[in-house]
């Protein structure tokens, strides 16, 4: 995981961690029970009154226009489905966790996160990784970078400043800083007590190609990062990830015309942030 000594210094001295939500925790268990259903999720979102007026913000948001408001959660439930419900209070949880980082543009930041996600879960339903699983993992990836932010802001300023093309930051992380956000992102994983499957791919997202065992998860979570970047600079997908990593789209047999034509688009995925961050 890179030089530990490095990443053991955004875990110091007076930077509290951030908690883990209680809401997000059971919603994480709840991956691998088959007996939830849409009454679970409805439940735990009610304890959260905050969650819960996101989550008719968002029933009730443009995007979602229907002949008249949606009043009700259970309303707002049978609107958004189970497993978008989940996802969304999910990554509204995890956000709300972390604090607001000075220098750092909160909602194109989350933005980035939830398109990551977005991908993540649809380049895992292909290649054969827990559609959940994947959506959570890329939603958290870069939170490591909050942290790190909050100790050398310079350093992930020159960071971000830096970051011209998509795929760069892991690599111009590792070069100033020694470590990358993914592996910071992984010990917080770790002391929240993630599944062991989200450590792993977190801790070899930089480099899948070179874990042993292979991580399907980290391949996915590189390639994820790479087409939200893409999307937040506005550049074609396809390109971004043919120059990003040829070699693991040939591990993978990833065939990019095909990827491009179906992969879902940036703005797609993040229009709900406005609602969620809200």
């Amino acid at each position: 995981m890179g030089k530990m000594g490095g990443i053991e210094q955004f875990f110091l001295g007076g930077n509290t961690l951030p908690a883990m939500p209680e809401v997000a925790r059971q919603l994480i268990a709840s991956f691998d029970d088959e007996n939830v259903d849409l009454r679970t999720i409805v439940d735990l979102t009610e304890h959260e009154q905050s969650l819960a007026l996101k989550v008719l913000r968002l029933a009730n948001s443009a995007r979602y226009a229907r002949s008249r408001s949606v009043t009700s959660l259970n309303d707002a439930a049978g609107l958004l489905g189970m497993e978008r419900l989940r996802n969304l209070v999910l990554a509204a949880s995890i956000a709300g966790a972390f604090p607001r980082v000075a220098g750092f543009d909160r909602i194109r930041f989350w933005k980035h996160a939830i398109a990551t996600g977005g991908y993540a879960r649809w380049l895992g339903v292909i290649l054969g990784v827990d559609a959940d699983s994947g959506y959570l993992a890329g939603f958290m990836l870069r939170s490591g970078q909050l942290l790190m932010a909050r100790v050398v802001p310079d350093a992930i300023a020159a960071v971000e400043s830096g970051c011209t093309v998509p795929g760069l930051r892991l690599a111009l992380e590792q070069r100033l800083l020694g470590c990358t956000h993914a592996q910071v992102t992984a010990e917080l994983a770790r002391r929240w007590q993630l599944p062991q499957r989200l450590i792993d791919g977190f801790a070899h997202t930089a480099e899948p190609l070179d874990a042993r065992p292979f991580s399907l998860l980290a391949a996915v979570l590189n390639l994820a990062a790479v087409m939200a970047d893409a999307g937040t600079m506005g550049i074609d997908p396809g390109q971004a990830l043919e120059q990003a990593n040829r070699p693991l789209l040939d591990h993978l047999r990833l065939d990019v015309p095909w990827l491009q034509a179906k992969a879902p688009g940036y703005e797609e995925l993040t229009a709900p942030v406005d609602e969620l961050l809200g």
